[in-house]
C-alpha cells in the first residue's frame, strides 16, 4: 500500500453526491478578468490551472447576484454568457476538480460607479465611497434573496457542482449579522436572533429553489475582531441555524489586515475559529479553514489535530497553482513559496493585469502556458549569468529547466544578493522561505556555480558564452546631507550588525526600505525614529500591503516623523525641519534608506562580449522582488527561441 506524505489533506471527503478527491479548496480570488461583463480566456485558463495543479475543488470569484450588489465590474450572468461559464466549469472538471462559484451582494460596501440602481443596506448611512445608502425595506430584502436563489439556479445550469454564498468579509451577510453596522430597530436588527434573520432567509430562498441534493457551501467570518462586533460564539449559533440549508462552512474573518493577512501576521491566523466551530458539538457539517495557510506540514496539521475538515487557499496558489500535485509527489521542497506580499490584491484590479510578484505565469497561462508546459528551448546556448541574486537566480533556474547550459557566477562568497538580509530579520520569514526556496532550486539543477566570481570581460571571454544575462543589482543611493558620513547605510543593520551601537537609532528615509528596517529593530528592542521628508511614508506601499504595514508599525510603536527635511547628521543625532522650525532627534546609530541606484555599468562592460546580453533585476530598473523574478525569467525565455 502507497503510504501518503500527508494522508489526511489527500483524503477524499464525501459531501452528498459531490465527492472531493482532496481537501484542498482553491478560494476564491478577485481576478476580475472580465471585459464588458464576459470572462476572458485569460480567466478560463487561470482557472483551469487551479484544477490542472491538482486543487479538489477551484472556485471563481466575486459574482454579484444582482445590480446594486456590485463592488467589482460586473460578471454577467446571462443566458447570452452561458456558453462561457460553461466552458469554465469544464475546464476545471476536465481535471477532476470541482467546479464552484462564489455568490456576493456588497450591501452598503458596494460601488456606486458598478450598478446603476441606488446603494443600499442595513441602515442609512455614508458608505465607503462617501455616497449615500439607502436603507433596505422589505422588498428590498425579499428582491435580493430571490437575486441568490436566480444566480444559485444559473451557475448550477452553467456545470457548477456547487455554490459559496459569501457571507464574510464585509459584504451584506456581515452587515445584518453584525451588530455594529446594523443598527436597525424591526424585525431584522438588536438581537442576534433578528440579526440573523435575512441571512437566512437567503439562505432558505437558495434551497428550495435548488432542491435538497444540491450541495451549498458558506464562507463566514469566523469573528468581526471588534469588541463590539459579532464573536464565533454567534457564528456557532448562527452556523447552528444555517447548516439546515448549507452543507459545508468556509470560516474566514472580517478586517482587511486579516482576511488579507501580510507577512507581518502569523500563518492560519483564522484556524482558531474553525476549531473553536468544531468543538462546539453543534455544527455537523464540513468546516474548512483559510487565511495564510501556505505550506503542506501546515495543512496536514490542521486537518490531523481536528481543528478543521479541509484547507480553502488563495494565494499559495497563486504562488504556485501546482502546489498540491508537488505535495502529492512529496516534492514540497519544490513548491514556490507565497511572499504574502499582496501584490496580487493589489496589481489585482479592472484597470491592469494580474501579477504575482513569485510566479510570472500567473494570469498568463492563456498565452505563454504554465510551469508544467515549458518546452525546451530550440536551440541549447551556454548562458553565463552575472549576479547570484533573485533575479540571477531565477534566470538560471529557468535557463536550466529550458535545456541550457548554464554557468552562474556571484561575486561574493553565497547565494541571495540583497534578499540575503533575511537571514537575520526578524520579521520577513515569508521572503527568507522564498529565498532558500531559489538557493535550493539552483543546486538542484544542472547548474554551474562559481563564487567569489566576478564577471569581467576577460571572465567572459574565458568562459565564451552565448548570452549573458547581467544581474548584478543596485548600490544605495547616498543622500546629500551634511556629515552624511557619519551615518550607515540601512542594510548594515543585517549585513554588519557590528556597526550599529547603541539603543536610539535614527534612520533617514521613510520609504519601504527605511520603516521595514526600522519595524525589525523595534521588533528586536530597539528605540527607533524614521524621519520621512514626504507628508506620508512608505508611499511605495501598494494599498493592501500598506495597510497591514500600518498596524504593525502601530502595534510595534514605532515612530516616524513626516514632512522633516533633514539638515545635518551629527555624532550624536540627526537635525531636521519641519513646518518651519529645526528639530533635533537623538540617536547612537544614524542609518538612511533614501533609494537605490541600478549597478548598470556592468551590462556596458559586458555588452558585446556575447552574441546577445540582457538585463535583469535592479541592474535593469530598481522595483521590488517581482521585478527581479519577472525579469530574470523572461531574459532566460527568449534565450535559444529561434
Amino acid at each position: 500500500m502507497y503510504t501518503r506524505l500527508y494522508p489526511n489533506l489527500f483524503k477524499p471527503l464525501k459531501v452528498k453526491d459531490l465527492t472531493f478527491k482532496n481537501r484542498i479548496m482553491s478560494a476564491p480570488n478577485m481576478l476580475f478578468q472580465t471585459v464588458d461583463g464576459k470572462p476572458t480566456p485569460y480567466y478560463i485558463s487561470y482557472l483551469e490551472h487551479k484544477a490542472r495543479g491538482g486543487a479538489g475543488l477551484v472556485t471563481l470569484g466575486e459574482v454579484a447576484v444582482c445590480d446594486g450588489g456590485n463592488h467589482t465590474p460586473w460578471t454577467k450572468w446571462t443566458q447570452d454568457n452561458l456558453p462561457l461559464y460553461t466552458e469554465m466549469s469544464a475546464a476545471i472538471h476536465e481535471h477532476g476538480a470541482l467546479a464552484c462559484v462564489e455568490l456576493t451582494h456588497g450591501g452598503m460596501n458596494a460601488k456606486p460607479e458598478y450598478n446603476t440602481v441606488p446603494i443600499k443596506g442595513p441602515v442609512e448611512t455614508i458608505g465607503r465611497m462617501g455616497n449615500k445608502v439607502q436603507a433596505m425595506d422589505q422588498s428590498d430584502l425579499e428582491h435580493i434573496a430571490q437575486a441568490y436563489a436566480d444566480a444559485a439556479e444559473y451557475w448550477y445550469h452553467a456545470g457548477f457542482d456547487t455554490i459559496l454564498l459569501h457571507a464574510a468579509h464585509g459584504w451584506i451577510f456581515s452587515q445584518f449579522l453584525s451588530p455594529i453596522t446594523n443598527t436597525r430597530t424591526d424585525e431584522y436588527g438588536g438581537s442576534l436572533e433578528n440579526r440573523m434573520r435575512f441571512p437566512l432567509m437567503i439562505l432558505k430562498s437558495v434551497r428550495d429553489r435548488v432542491g435538497p441534493k444540491r450541495v451549498v457551501m458558506l464562507r463566514l467570518s469566523g469573528s468581526e475582531r471588534e469588541p463590539d462586533g459579532f464573536t464565533v460564539d454567534d457564528i456557532i449559533t448562527f452556523l447552528e441555524k444555517a447548516q439546515e440549508y448549507v452543507d459545508l462552512a468556509e470560516i474566514s474573518t472580517e478586517g482587511m489586515t486579516n482576511m488579507m493577512a501580510s507577512t507581518y501576521r502569523p500563518l492560519g491566523l483564522n484556524v482558531q475559529f474553525a476549531e473553536a466551530i468544531k468543538k462546539s458539538g453543534r455544527v455537523h457539517i464540513p468546516v474548512f479553514s483559510v487565511g495564510s495557510i501556505l505550506y503542506p506540514e501546515q495543512a496536514e496539521e490542521i486537518i490531523a489535530s481536528g481543528k478543521a475538515d479541509g484547507v480553502s487557499m488563495s494565494r499559495a496558489l497563486i504562488a504556485d497553482p501546482f502546489w498540491v500535485k508537488k505535495a502529492t509527489e512529496t516534492r514540497a521542497d519544490e513548491i514556490t513559496p507565497c511572499l504574502r506580499c499582496l501584490n496580487c490584491t493589489d496589481s489585482d484590479n479592472a484597470d491592469r493585469h494580474f501579477v504575482c510578484s513569485v510566479n510570472p505565469y500567473i494570469g498568463r497561462e492563456a498565452r505563454i502556458g504554465s510551469a508544467d508546459t515549458m518546452t525546451q528551448a530550440n536551440f541549447r546556448k551556454r548562458v553565463l549569468i552575472a549576479g547570484g541574486g533573485p533575479a540571477g537566480m531565477q534566470a538560471a533556474i529557468t535557463a536550466a529547466l529550458r535545456g541550457h547550459e548554464v554557468i552562474l557566477a556571484e561575486k561574493s562568497g553565497a547565494l541571495g544578493g540583497l534578499l540575503k538580509f533575511t537571514d537575520t530579520d526578524s520579521l520577513k520569514h515569508d521572503l527568507r522561505r522564498f529565498k532558500e526556496y531559489l538557493i535550493r532550486r539552483v543546486y538542484a539543477l544542472d547548474i554551474k556555480i562559481l563564487l567569489n566570481t566576478e564577471v569581467t570581460s576577460a571572465i567572459a571571454r574565458q568562459l565564451s558564452p552565448d548570452s549573458i544575462i547581467v544581474a548584478t543589482g543596485s548600490t544605495p543611493i547616498v543622500p546629500n546631507i551634511r556629515g552624511i558620513e557619519n551615518a550607515h547605510h540601512a542594510t548594515d543593520i543585517y549585513f554588519k550588525p557590528d556597526s550599529i551601537k547603541g539603543e536610539h537609532i535614527v534612520i533617514i528615509g521613510g520609504g519601504l526600505v527605511g520603516v521595514e528596517a526600522g519595524l525589525h529593530l523595534r521588533n528586536t528592542g530597539r528605540k527607533v525614529t524614521v524621519l520621512e521628508m514626504l507628508d506620508d511614508y512608505a508611499i511605495d506601499a501598494k494599498f493592501c500591503y500598506k495597510a497591514g504595514l500600518v498596524r504593525t508599525v502601530e502595534e510595534l510603536g514605532l515612530t516616524i516623523i513626516t514632512g522633516a527635511a533633514c539638515k545635518e547628521v551629527t555624532s550624536g543625532g540627526v537635525t531636521y525641519d519641519k513646518d518651519g522650525r529645526e528639530y533635533t532627534v537623538e540617536g547612537d546609530t544614524i542609518l538612511y534608506a533614501v533609494g537605490m541606484t541600478p549597478n548598470e555599468q556592468p551590462y556596458f562592460d559586458l555588452y558585446n562580449e556575447a552574441p546577445f546580453v540582457y538585463e535583469a533585476g535592479d541592474c535593469k530598473k530598481i522595483g521590488k522582488v517581482d521585478g527581479a523574478i519577472h525579469t530574470g525569467f523572461f531574459a532566460a525565455m527568449d534565450i535559444g527561441m529561434i
